[in-house]
């Protein structure tokens, strides 16, 4: 047997020579990773703070819808009660009066399941006028009034017409 040569693996010396950096000690750096973490946390923030703004104003409109709803209720609740004296009988007659309507004494009914008249229907009093006071406007003593005179004048606005027996004699 001849001597074979023994085959040996390969030099220590001869191949690419690996080396220990300072420092660095093979494990990964992390920094990335806190980055992302504070990128996240700031983002919540900023979330969080846009949130807590959104319902600080809300909050604010709603308490000025709550009072402007208050302010609504008491002025209707002042209309309904001036509603409600106006609709009084005792207000209704004397509007009824200032305009000129008097009740009437013997009222007439219709009957609406058949269209009868109940009660006799008569027309009601008419109420005698109230006088209004007019002003009479002062004349000299030498100056002829009425129609008798011939000339014919035009009574301004601000003076009230007087009618012939209402003139001074």
């Amino acid at each position: 047997m001849a001597d074979r040569p023994v085959r040996r693996g390969p030099r220590p010396g001869a191949g690419p020579r690996l080396a220990v950096i300072q420092g660095f000690a093979g494990r990964r750096s992390a920094i990335p990773f806190a980055l992302l973490i504070l990128g996240v946390l700031g983002i919540g923030l900023v979330g969080l703070l846009m949130l807590n703004t959104a319902m600080d104003a809300n909050s604010v409109k709603t308490a000025q819808a709550q009072q402007r709803q208050a302010a609504l209720t008491d002025r209707e609740q002042e209309l309904s009660q001036q509603l409600a004296g106006l609709n009084a009988p005792g207000a209704l007659a004397s509007q009824a009066a200032a305009l000129g309507l008097v009740p009437n004494p013997q009222p007439a009914f219709i009957d609406p399941s058949d269209g009868r008249v109940l009660g006799s229907p008569s027309p009601a009093p008419t109420p005698s006028p109230t006088p209004t006071p007019t002003a009479t406007p002062t004349q000299s003593p030498g100056t002829p009034s009425g129609p008798a005179s011939g000339a014919t004048s035009t009574t301004p606005a601000s003076v009230p017409a007087t009618t012939p027996s209402e003139s001074p004699q």
